[in-house]
């Protein structure tokens, strides 16, 4: 382990109050183990809660802004913070501006009354009333509008950064077939570019949600491992959180289904399943992302070699626990930890 990961850990985890000890602070055991049970577990409530008061501000300007022009939306927000794998008390958090003028359909649908404006000269408009109402309702913080799908506050009088991201409701097939919210796609303007990017990221969460239910709460743990240990990696750990998701998603149940006092078993689960991985030539081509949609180790998105660097992080960690279990004449498979409450 890093000599700063556990005060890095604390300290992005509890940025308030550095006396204020953690559970997993006030553990009788080494600082490998006090990392890696505070890692996985989620962020205070509290902290999260503020994170959603923040963007409801910012949601409640932009609603003022747009019935100002005579125009509507639906609001919808997604990112770490909603699915619960976030790593940092102060989490950035995604805002959805969903245009109220126009939907998108998948073909082979076709629209019964198509409409006649121009949607990409609407969501423009979109993006242009967002930024000229943050800038006008939060005159002291930074509105950074040169993002390619979204614009940014922060600072000010605001605790969260939140990026507002103008899109329109993409109805895929599978939505239009069963009505539920986690098939219904969105469409997301690229302003330089002035083309619209589809993206399902509904089912993605759901999926996610249904296999921390599947493994007693230990997918979510995982995922907040795993990205702590690349947030504490000094740079040499660059995959991104959506990959890691997908590779905590794509490890058998049955290795996930350990106890609450079972979290060191259940990361050296993790390692193994990370160097089979990298180990079985045929299997990284085989792994999909949660929806299917593409392979997690696809060009362009997850490598190998990001593999290899997340695995030697979480190997040295269990190495560093290893060492520390004996020097108490404890096995690294039998040990227990109990969480003060």
């Amino acid at each position: 382990m890093r000599p700063q990961a556990l005060q890095n850990l604390r300290t992005r985890r509890n940025p308030e109050n550095a006396l204020l000890k953690e559970a997993y602070a006030r553990l009788d055991e080494d600082d490998a183990v006090k990392y890696l049970v505070g890692a996985m577990e989620s962020i205070d409530p509290a902290y999260t809660r503020k994170t959603f008061e923040e963007g409801d501000r910012v949601k409640n300007q932009i609603v003022t802004g747009l019935e100002g022009n005579g125009l509507s939306a639906e609001y919808e927000y997604q990112g770490s913070a909603v699915k619960n794998t976030h790593i940092r008390a102060y989490s950035d958090l995604d805002l959805l501006v969903l245009e109220a003028r126009f939907y998108s359909l998948e073909p082979p649908q076709t629209p019964t009354q198509p409409y006649l404006g121009n949607p990409i000269d609407d969501l423009l408009q979109i993006r242009r009333i967002c930024r000229t109402t943050l800038t006008s309702a939060f005159p002291k913080a930074d509105v950074d509008d040169s993002g390619l799908r979204s614009v940014k506050i922060s600072g000010g009088s605001l605790n969260r950064t939140v990026d507002v991201v103008p899109a329109n409701w993409y109805d895929t097939n599978r939505y239009a077939q069963t009505r539920q919210k986690i098939y219904r796609g969105i469409h997301v303007l690229n302003a330089p570019t002035r083309q619209r990017e589809p993206d399902e990221p509904f089912i993605h969460a759901a999926l996610i949600d249904q296999k921390d239910r599947r493994t007693l709460g230990n997918t979510r743990k995982l995922v907040r491992l795993l990205k702590s240990l690349k947030y504490d990696s000094d740079g040499k750990v660059t995959m991104s959180s959506f990959d890691i998701e997908s590779i905590v998603y794509r490890m058998e149940d049955g290795g996930m289904r350990l106890s609450p006092d079972q979290d060191i078993q259940l990361a050296g689960s993790c390692w193994l399943w990370l160097r089979q991985i990298k180990e079985e030539a045929n299997l990284p081509q085989s792994l999909l992302v949660p929806d299917e949609k593409r392979a997690i180790f696809a060009q362009g998105k997850a490598t190998l070699a990001q593999l290899e660097a997340l695995e030697g992080e979480l190997g040295q960690l269990m190495v560093d626990i290893d060492q520390g279990l004996k020097r108490s004449f404890r096995k690294l498979a039998e040990a227990r930890i109990k969480i003060p409450s």
